[in-house]
């Protein structure tokens, strides 16, 4: 079987995360996050760990809801603060489906990948291979 017959199958776990961590220690799928004024996104690319196809997924992970309208917005009704722009934290891992754009075999109607999907750390220790996955 290649890997362009490999059938959709919405999966996850463990193993997958385990070789996808192996793909990012050598290199075969990236990892980089970015913090641009509040707003986190992260964008994994290289190659899928279950079809071998090509991804590029781009996540975006927190955006700051602020208080616009001094006190009257959203978060004082809540009984809560506004957050504070700048304050946003990378999270230690990202969740990434297969983006391969690809349609396996046994694929829902207009579901492009294989199904995969997996955690990876945020860290650059994932490279090194001090990371959990």
């Amino acid at each position: 079987m290649t890997e362009s017959d490999i059938p959709y199958e919405n999966t996850a776990g463990s193993a997958w995360a385990a070789k996808a961590l192996d793909y990012v220690r050598r290199k075969r799928l990236r990892v980089a996050v970015l913090d641009s004024d509040g707003v986190v996104s992260a964008q994994v690319w290289g190659t899928c760990p279950r079809c071998s196809h090509d991804l590029d997924c781009q996540l975006t992970l927190t955006i700051p809801v602020l208080d616009v309208r001094d006190g009257r917005g959203l978060w004082p009704n809540l009984g809560f603060p506004a957050p504070k722009v700048g304050t946003s934290e990378i999270p230690p891992s990202v969740e990434v489906a297969c983006g391969c754009g690809r349609t396996h075999p046994d694929a829902p109607e207009k579901v492009l990948g294989c199904g995969v999907s997996f955690r990876l750390p945020t860290a650059t220790d994932a490279e090194t291979g001090g990371g959990d996955a």
